[in-house]
C-alpha cells in the first residue's frame, strides 16, 4: 500500500509542477525565445516577450498576433539491478507538442493589454510494462494549459510595469503495477489514475531600458494552489476503484534578465530563474473508497529544493530579412535524490540551441532546434517507492520550435 501511495503522490506532483524543474519543465515559449536560450525577459522582439515578462509588450507598436509550437521528444536509458542481474531500460519517449498563441494591443500611449495561450508543462514517457520498475510506474502522461491575460503601463518613458491573471489547467494520468501479495488473484495489480484541476494566480512583470543599448527585466509567476480531483481503478476481482483527490501548490518563479544590443546587429540576452521549490515539502491524497479496502489517505515527504537555471541567447541581424540566433541553458534539478523515481527521470542538464528568423513586411516567423543533455545519475535503492539501485544515463532530448506572426 504505500508503494502505491507514493507513486499516486509522485504522478499528482508532477502533473501541476513540472513546469518548475529541470527533467519534466517546459520553458518554451517561442522559436525565437527557445534558439536565444529561452532568455527574452529583457528583450521584446515580439509578442511572445508575455511567456518571460508581459512588461515588455509596452515596447511592441499597434497590435500583433504570434502563434506557434514546440515539438519535444525525450528519451532516457534506466539501469536497474535486481537479484537476476542488471537491465539496460529504455524508457520509450513520445513527442510532446506544447503550443503557444500571443496577442498584443496598444491601447494608447501609456497602456498595453495582451493575452498569452501556452503550456509550462507537460512531458510523457512510457515503459514495458513488466520492467523491474513497474510498480513504480510504466506510463505517465501530464498535459497543461495556461490563459494569461494582462496589462501593461508604462510609468515613465523608460519604466514600464505589468500585471495579470493565470488561469491554469493541467491533467495527468498514470498506470503503474501493484504487488498482489496473494495467490488468488495474478502477481500484478494494474493501476489506472486520471485527474485535472484549474488553478488561479497572478503575474508581475518589470521591464527597464536603461539606453538604446541596455535593458533589463524582471518577473514574477505566483504560486498556484490546485486542488486536484480524479478517479481510480484496480484490476482487482472485487475491489476496482474509486475517487482521488488533493491539494497541490506549485511554487513561485522569478526571472531576471538582461539584453545588451553590443552592435547594430549583435544583440546578447542574458538571465537567471529562481523556481522557489522549497514550499513543496509533502503531498496529502485522499481515496474514497479506501484504496484496496485499506489506505483511506496518505502523506507523501518531497522535501524539493529551491533551484535556479542560467540562461543566456545572441541574435545576430544578417539583413533586414534573416538573423541567426544561439544559446545555452545550465539547468539544475528540485528533485533530491532520496525521492527520485522513475515517472520523469530527470538530473541536472546542458541545452544548446541554433535558430533562424524571417522577417518579410509586418509578417515574420521562427525556427529553432534545441539539445539537451541530461548529466547521469546514480539511483539508490527504495524498496517501498519501487525504485530499485542503478542509474540514470545516456538521456537527451530533442526539441524544435516554430512561430509565426503578424504586425497590424
Amino acid at each position: 500500500m504505500k508503494l502505491l501511495v507514493g507513486t499516486l503522490g509522485v504522478a499528482a506532483v508532477l502533473a501541476a509542477q513540472t513546469v518548475l524543474g529541470a527533467g519534466f519543465g517546459i520553458y518554451e515559449g517561442s522559436a525565437r525565445g527557445n534558439a536565444m536560450g529561452t532568455e527574452v525577459t529583457a528583450d521584446p522582439a515580439s509578442p511572445s516577450v508575455l511567456y518571460n515578462n508581459a512588461a515588455g509588450m509596452t515596447e511592441l507598436e499597434g497590435t500583433q498576433f504570434e502563434a506557434g509550437a514546440t515539438f519535444i521528444r525525450p528519451q532516457q536509458t534506466v539501469v536497474t539491478t535486481t537479484p537476476a542481474g542488471t537491465d539496460n531500460n529504455y524508457a520509450q519517449s513520445k513527442w510532446w507538442t506544447p503550443p503557444n498563441a500571443y496577442v498584443t494591443h496598444q491601447v494608447n500611449d501609456k497602456v498595453w493589454a495582451g493575452m498569452g495561450v501556452f503550456s509550462r508543462y507537460g512531458l510523457g514517457i512510457d515503459y514495458e510494462n513488466d520492467w523491474a520498475g513497474r510498480y513504480n510506474c510504466q506510463e505517465a502522461t501530464i498535459q497543461s494549459l495556461d490563459i494569461n491575460p494582462s496589462v501593461a503601463f508604462k510609468v515613465m518613458d523608460n519604466l514600464s510595469l505589468a500585471a495579470g491573471l493565470r488561469a491554469e489547467w493541467f491533467e495527468f494520468e498514470l498506470f503503474k503495477a501493484i504487488p498482489s501479495g496473494t495467490p488468488f488473484v495474478d502477481p500484478d495489480l494494474q493501476f489506472h489514475m486520471k485527474g485535472d484541476s484549474w488553478g488561479i494566480g497572478y503575474n508581475l512583470g518589470a521591464f527597464y531600458k536603461a539606453t538604446d543599448w541596455l535593458s533589463f527585466g524582471l518577473a514574477y509567476d505566483s504560486e498556484i494552489e490546485q486542488e486536484v480531483e480524479g478517479d481510480y481503478d484496480v484490476s482487482h476481482p472485487l475491489l476496482s476503484g474509486g475517487d482521488g483527490s488533493g491539494d497541490i501548490t506549485t511554487p513561485g518563479i522569478l526571472r531576471f534578465g538582461t539584453s545588451v544590443k553590443a552592435t547594430e546587429k549583435l544583440t546578447v540576452n542574458a538571465g537567471i530563474v529562481y523556481t522557489m521549490w522549497s514550499s513543496y515539502d509533502e503531498l496529502a491524497i485522499d481515496f474514497d473508497p479506501a484504496l484496496l479496502g485499506a489506505v483511506p489517505s496518505s502523506t507523501t515527504e518531497k522535501d524539493w529544493d529551491d533551484v535556479f537555471r542560467y540562461q543566456l541567447g545572441a541574435e545576430y541581424a544578417l539583413n533586414e530579412t534573416w538573423a541567426l540566433r544561439a544559446g545555452y541553458i545550465r539547468d539544475m534539478t528540485p528533485d533530491p535524490d532520496a525521492h527520485a523515481d522513475y515517472i520523469v527521470p530527470a538530473n541536472d542538464r546542458n541545452l544548446i540551441s541554433l535558430g533562424v528568423g524571417y522577417q518579410q513586411g509586418d509578417f515574420f516567423c521562427d525556427l529553432s532546434y534545441t539539445l539537451l543533455l541530461i548529466d547521469d545519475r546514480d539511483i539508490a535503492a527504495r524498496p517501498a517507492d519501487g525504485v530499485m539501485p542503478g542509474e540514470y544515463k545516456d538521456g537527451d532530448t530533442h526539441l524544435i520550435g516554430v512561430s509565426a506572426g503578424y504586425k497590424l
